[in-house]
């Protein structure tokens, strides 16, 4: 038979972890309140600017390489953006580039959408 101190410690024991865990269930049922009331905050906002095309390259990925443009946009900033469909490298050339910008972490993505003038004859 037990004592009563150890039927004590036990029953202290358990009403701890019980007290643990529905303190843990509180913190993640809060947690993800507030996770979706700010993904309904997000807002996606979209500009276009106009730059010259410099260099061009591409990062190994895991389907195989991810091509981008290096432009430099008339506001002096230079960004790397993927282009939209296939890649036409046309270096000094004047190009649209548009930016995605969300209120998320201030996270910016380019995109190349195309040349200003016709595209040359070859």
């Amino acid at each position: 038979m037990r004592s009563y101190k150890d039927v004590l410690r036990i029953l202290i024991i358990r009403k701890q972890l019980a007290l643990g865990w529905k303190i843990g269930f509180f913190i993640v049922c809060a947690a993800l309140l507030i996770g979706s009331a700010l993904l309904m905050r997000i807002n996606v906002r979209s500009a276009d600017f106009v730059g010259t095309v410099v260099s061009h390259g591409a990062e190994p990925t895991d389907e195989g390489h991810s091509a981008y443009l290096i432009v430099k946009l008339d506001n002096g900033e230079t960004v790397r953006a993927r282009p939209v469909g296939s890649l036409d490298y046309r270096p000094g050339e004047r190009g649209i580039v548009r930016q995605i910008t969300t209120n998320f972490f201030g996270l910016k993505k380019h995109e190349f959408k195309g040349y200003l003038d016709k595209p040359r004859d070859e």
